[in-house]
Parts: structure tokens; sequence; C-alpha cells
């Protein structure tokens, strides 16, 4: 009986040093937070015109960071994957001949981003890296009245799809095989600074 027990054991001990062996922590999660400036600088910059054409006025112009959640599955110097992001930004805006704001527009942003990378350099916990992705934003408008001649003047709210990309020829991670930090520095949709956590498995 104590010899039946030792044997299973053994077998189940062997059974899990081969299945750690077989697991090479190719799959990676991202948990990252961006600036987010380019995304809040485009949208600014579009109201900017319409406020041109319309002769209307914007204040209250306020954007959040980018939240990103991220996949990465490694081919030894080259991961391939995707980005997902949220970030919102809002603005008031005052109609012509009034003297305050008149609505408060919400813009929601979603962007997905299929992502490539390449490892120029791999030392112990230490990696430096570039990326490149490119993708769509899915953008939602609202409009919310806060006077009368702003309840007359609403737009339906409506949802536009925009190319993006972001290029971050710069990256670096430090970190084991199950955890580890890392920041992009770059140029894209994204903004110029991204940084984050990641879980291998």
């Amino acid at each position: 009986m104590n010899l039946k027990l030792i044997v299973l054991s053994l077998c189940v001990l062997a059974s899990i040093n081969l299945a750690k062996g077989q697991t090479d922590n190719r799959n990676q999660i991202r948990f990252s937070v961006s600036d987010g400036l380019t995304l809040s600088t485009v949208d600014i910059l579009g109201t900017g015109i319409s406020d041109a054409i319309t002769g209307g006025k914007r204040s209250d112009q306020k954007g959040t960071l980018l939240y990103g959640l991220g996949y990465r599955y490694s081919l030894n110097r080259f991961k391939v994957g995707a980005d997902l992001g949220f970030a919102r930004s809002s603005s008031k805006l005052t109609l012509t001949g009034e003297s305050s704001p008149s609505i408060k527009e919400k813009n929601l942003n979603f962007l997905v981003l299929p992502t490539a990378e390449f490892v120029y350099l791999r030392k112990g916990l230490f990696e430096m890296y570039g990326s490149a992705s490119a993708g769509i934003n899915l953008s939602r408008h609202t409009e919310d009245a806060l006077t009368e001649a702003g309840r007359k003047n609403l737009s339906k709210s409506d949802l536009t799809t925009s190319f993006i990309y972001q290029v971050n020829p710069i990256g670096f991670s430090v970190g084991n095989d199950r955890i580890g930090g890392f920041v992009d520095v770059g140029l894209g949709s994204k903004g110029f600074l991204t940084a984050g956590l990641s879980l291998k498995f």
C-alpha cells in the first residue's frame, strides 16, 4: 500500500515537472497607461475647426489617460499580438450669442491595434525592443443640453471610425519569466509615453 502511494506520488511529481518544462511562457498579457496626448489633441483640433466655422466657443476641455490591455505571443525575437485602448474626452460649447456654455460634448474612444514587436537586446531580466501597430479608433460622440438654446441645437449621437497607428522605436522591459514592467517611447494615437505591467504564462 505504501509502495503504491510512493509510486503514485512520484508519477504526480514527474507530471508536474514535465508540465513545467513544457511551459515556455510565450504568452504575455499587458496592462498599460499612455499619456493619450495625441488622441485628445486630435479631438480638440477637430472641434477647433468646427468652432471657426460655426462661431461657437469651447471651454473646459478635458481628456483622460489612455488605458490599455494587450496580448503578445513570442516567436523568439519577434512578438505579435494586439492592443486595446480606452479613453474619454469632454468639452463645453458656448453657442454664438450665448454668454454661458450651451452644450456639453463627450467623446468615447476605443482603439484596436494589431501590433508587432522586435527585440533588439535581451540580457538577463532586461529587454530592449521596438514596436509598430496600425488599426482603428471607434469614437462615439454624444451631447447634453445645458440651456434651452443648447437643447434646440443638439446633434444626434454618432459613431465614427478612423485609421490610427503607433510607432515605438524604443521600449524597455524588466522582469522574470512571470511578471515584469515596461516603458515604451514613441509617437502615434496612444501618445508619446506608455508604461505598464506584463504577465507571462
